[in-house]
């Protein structure tokens, strides 16, 4: 893939990292006693849920926007979100003085179209579904003359998001895997393309809604499937459709992808709560969800789970605690 060989040794991640920096926080990763314990196994935390925006959608929108000269970015950007990317979108091109134009599917939690107003972009409801969004605001954008941004499937996209896994794979030494919820494929690409860099031998395990499985059906269908219906309270990873470059990347990078019910969600909630003292959305949780169906045996070194994002409803926070 051609990605792979334009960002193929450490001094082009550097060169990523070093042109967002300033815009993004290096987020912890933290050791989780807790879950060591429980599965025996050495366990780490990566708290994107602590970044900017409350998610790692800051990364991939932060290079985007930087690829692109002044001039371009003058008529403003425009993009269609479930929250968390609409988010880092916003920030991103707050910090650059470009206009930002977010559109939200019907039900999108109203924290998070609160938060996308915060950081001044003009916010629009469009479409029963995140695809659905997605199809206003590309034709809003052509109509227009905007630029539209992606939220998983572009390049620089997944360039940005490799921040991510560079943080990951230098604070904990040679993870054996590490599990990251997937959407549409945009953040466990970014991990995939620093992994081969840094550290190859560890596994990326890829995790969905049971409900949203579309990467999982793609994957084994061997090419991408459109679901005519999603079913899961974890909006950051409810996606119809998966990208066809992330696509081809999971497909050939990923080792495993493992779905988890909303049961498993609610369950593993709870543990960050209580255990960790970590407030996660359920997308951030599907990693810890994860843990009680992999093969620990076939793991050797410690195991990374990202904790994507923390941007959850208080009112769904009251029905997990029920």
């Amino acid at each position: 893939m051609q990605l792979f060989q334009e960002i193929n040794d450490i001094k082009a991640l550097l060169r990523i990292y070093s042109s967002i920096k300033d815009q993004i926080i290096k987020t912890p990763c933290i050791y989780c006693d807790f879950l060591s314990t429980k599965y025996d196994h050495e366990i780490y935390l990566k708290l994107e849920n602590l970044q900017k925006t409350g998610a790692f959608k800051i990364r991939g929108n932060s290079y985007k926007i930087s690829k692109f000269p002044a001039d371009k970015l003058a008529g403003g950007v425009i993009t269609a979100s479930s929250g968390n990317h609409g988010l880092g979108l916003s920030l991103a091109a707050s910090l650059k003085s470009v206009r930002a134009r977010i559109i939200v599917p019907e039900k999108t939690p109203e924290n998070k179209i609160e938060k996308i107003k915060k950081y001044g972009a003009e916010i629009e409801i469009r479409g029963s579904n995140y695809d659905q969004a997605v199809d206003y605001a590309r034709s809003t954008a052509a109509e227009e003359g905007l630029i539209y941004i992606p939220s998983f499937d572009d390049p620089e996209i997944i360039k940005g998001n490799s921040t991510l896994g560079l943080e990951m794979l230098t604070q904990v030494d040679k993870p054996g895997a590490v599990l990251t919820p997937i959407g549409g494929g945009g953040g466990i690409s970014g991990i995939c393309l620093a992994r081969e860099i840094i550290s190859p031998e560890t596994k990326v395990i890829g995790v969905e809604a049971a409900g949203a499985a579309s990467m999982l059906i793609s994957t084994e269908k061997g090419r991408r499937i459109r679901l005519k219906e999603v079913n899961t309270l974890a909006d950051g990873i409810k996606v119809a459709e998966p990208g066809e470059l992330t696509f081809e990347i999971v497909k050939n990078k990923v080792s495993e992808i493992i779905t988890i019910s909303e049961e498993e969600l609610f369950k593993a909630f709870k543990i960050l709560l209580k255990e960790a003292k970590i407030v996660a959305e359920l997308a951030g949780c599907a990693s810890t969800a994860a843990l009680e169906k992999i093969d620990f045996k076939t793991i050797e070194g410690p195991i990374v789970l990202l904790i994507s994002g923390g941007n959850i409803d208080s009112s769904l926070i009251m029905e997990i605690l029920g």
